[in-house]
């Protein structure tokens, strides 16, 4: 399965297989050394029980790590081509679950133009008006105003795409001064770290 980091398309199905791995690995461990201790001993009563069961810990982040992820999905492969041939010059950020303590919202892509953000929802559970305020909040407190839409119509959703490759050139006439903790990066690269750093 070909790798696929936070903000990629296929970044979810990618999740499932690694973190499935992992837990497996995780459980695994803790299992030998129980078994290796009874096989020792004679016993489960015995030091490397207590090793086995300290080593439980791993497994049970990991499996809470493993269920976050299989409560998502990748988005349909067509459903990414049609967004790709709409996305031109736009840096585009892919599967991103935007989460709050009050509201947490499944975005299957955004498009970043100078200082505007568009994405798109078609997930029925979440808040796409909260979670925008929210965005806006987060890269306000970064020092970056912005313009954050969230629409669930794919249609106007591609539609407003075309319209920010048209008007590209306009909407990437804004200051910026980068962030020091990433001063090699420009506004849309600095806003898609912030993105990904505020999802799942």
């Amino acid at each position: 399965m070909q790798k696929a980091t936070k903000g990629q398309f296929g970044y979810f199905r990618y999740e499932r297989m690694r973190r499935l791995l992992i837990t497996i690995i995780t459980v695994l461990f803790p299992a030998a050394v129980f078994v290796a201790g009874i096989i020792v001993y004679g016993t489960e009563r015995n030091l490397l029980t207590v090793i086995a069961l300290v080593l439980v810990i791993p497994f049970a982040m990991a499996f809470v790590s493993l269920v976050m992820v299989y409560t998502h999905s990748s988005i349909p492969e067509d459903e990414y081509k049609e967004i790709e041939e709409h996305a031109g010059t736009l840096t585009m950020a892919y599967e991103l679950y935007v989460t709050h303590e009050t509201a947490s919202t499944m975005v299957d892509a955004f498009a970043i133009c100078g200082n505007t953000v568009v994405g798109l929802v078609t997930e029925k559970k979440g808040d796409p008006k909260f979670t925008a305020d929210y965005i806006k909040k987060v890269l306000r407190s970064n020092g970056i105003g912005s313009n954050v839409a969230l629409m669930t119509d794919r249609k106007h959703f591609l539609e407003r795409l075309d319209s920010m490759n048209e008007h590209s050139e306009s909407l990437r006439d804004v200051k910026f001064k980068p962030d020091s903790r990433y001063p090699d990066y420009d506004l849309e690269q600095t806003i898609w770290i912030f993105l990904t750093q505020i999802s799942l």
